[in-house]
């Protein structure tokens, strides 16, 4: 059994990259880039605790995702990725205002994560055939890994 306590300092992480904001505009793109590093990584580990504690909870919506055919849900994550997108320019073209931003920003980052990776879920479901709930941890695993070696090579290029 998982504790839901254990976990809600990973749970809630996030919400401390909500006073940065307030003088981001005053940071070098260095420190702008390792900012948004760190927030990725911690929405990241977040998500992977919010599988862990939730997926157990609720084995209907697990089974009920698993029985999707890895096509319609590759069909499903594209049409929610590209409402995303649109909601993601709409949203920052509406909002200015800097914690209200900010926490947009968070939220928006895990509906794009988890939208990203059960759609490559679904990519690697149809290769391995498994099912998605095992796949979600390595494939979230793998996007943040990823991720920060692109951003070190990003930062590298900075520094040249």
């Amino acid at each position: 059994m998982i504790y839901l306590k254990k976990h809600l300092l990973i749970l809630f992480f996030p919400i401390v990259f909500l006073i940065v904001p307030l003088w981001a505009d005053q940071l070098s793109p260095l420190l702008q880039t390792l900012f948004f590093l760190m927030l990725f990584i911690s929405v990241c580990l977040s998500l992977h605790t919010a599988w862990t504690v939730l997926s157990p909870r609720f084995p209907k919506w697990t089974a009920r995702v698993n029985k999707l055919h890895p096509a319609l849900g590759i069909l499903l994550g594209l049409g929610l990725l590209a409402a995303f997108g649109y909601l993601f320019f709409t949203a920052f073209s509406l909002v200015s205002f800097g914690i209200i931003q900010s926490m947009l920003t968070i939220v928006l980052m895990y509906i794009g994560l988890a939208i990203f990776v059960f759609l490559l879920s679904c990519f690697v479901e149809g290769i391995t055939r498994q099912s998605k709930d095992t796949l979600f941890q390595p494939v979230l695993i793998f996007v943040s890994v990823s991720y920060v070696v692109l951003t070190t090579f990003g930062i590298l290029q900075l520094m040249a």
